[in-house]
């Protein structure tokens, strides 16, 4: 991360791969079909094409500027159908205003702006937490397709607002699927996810990475 971002550790869940935004559109595809033929060549070759072109979709859905992690994982529902999910996390300066004030006065001001979301405030273990559930519509590149057309698709993502506890910023964790009547299956997946984002650094990493205003003494003196 840069000199000027605050400290945050990520520990996604099992079986995301980090996604490479450097990369090219078409080596991404040829790459992804590549896998998704190897790991699941039971289904069929328009399914796999499907796949391919939904994971286009959500991650571009996600491709905003200073993102510090995205990444992907297809996994098999319970249906046996390959359903794809998208993981992305950004640090965002933002005045937090009084201490414990931002989660509730956002969540409110995004139910007013998005009346047809899910929104609403929990106390998650990385602390007091915005959450928003929504439908977003997403235009999708004639390239994807190979034609000179946009058109566009709707994905279901879920966004979580987490005020940093020592730095005048917004942690904002994304998950998206294009696959909505998979969505209950994500959920336990979700909260791997976010249960996986610390202000502090994993037992095996030293304390003294953070600054020393913000050592955990309890840490420090039981490990």
């Amino acid at each position: 991360m840069a000199a000027d971002t605050p400290s945050l550790w990520l520990s996604p869940p099992d079986g995301f791969t980090a996604v490479d935004l450097a990369e090219e559109l078409r080596d991404r595809m040829e790459r992804m079909a590549d896998g998704l033929a190897a790991t699941f060549s039971d289904t069929a070759p328009e399914q796999r094409f499907s796949l391919v072109i939904a994971s286009e979709i959500a991650l571009r859905a996600q491709l905003r500027e200073d993102a510090v992690h995205l990444s992907a994982r297809v996994a098999r529902a319970s249906d046996g159908s390959p359903v794809l999910g998208v993981f992305t996390v950004f640090i965002r300066p933002e005045e937090l205003g009084p201490p414990g004030s931002y989660p509730q006065r956002v969540a409110e001001q995004l139910a007013t702006a998005w009346p047809e979301a899910d929104v609403g405030v929990l106390e998650l273990p990385v602390g007091r937490t915005t959450v928003t559930v929504r439908d977003v519509l997403v235009p999708v590149p004639g390239a994807i397709y190979g034609v000179p057309e946009t058109t566009a698709t709707t994905v279901r993502q879920v966004e979580f607002l987490i005020p940093h506890p020592w730095s005048p910023h917004v942690v904002a964790a994304v998950f998206t699927t294009e696959q909505v009547e998979y969505w209950e299956e994500w959920l336990p997946t979700v909260a791997a996810a976010i249960n996986g984002i610390s202000f502090y650094p994993p037992r095996d990493e030293a304390l003294d990475d953070l600054p020393p205003e913000r050592w955990d003494n309890i840490r420090k003196a039981f490990g």
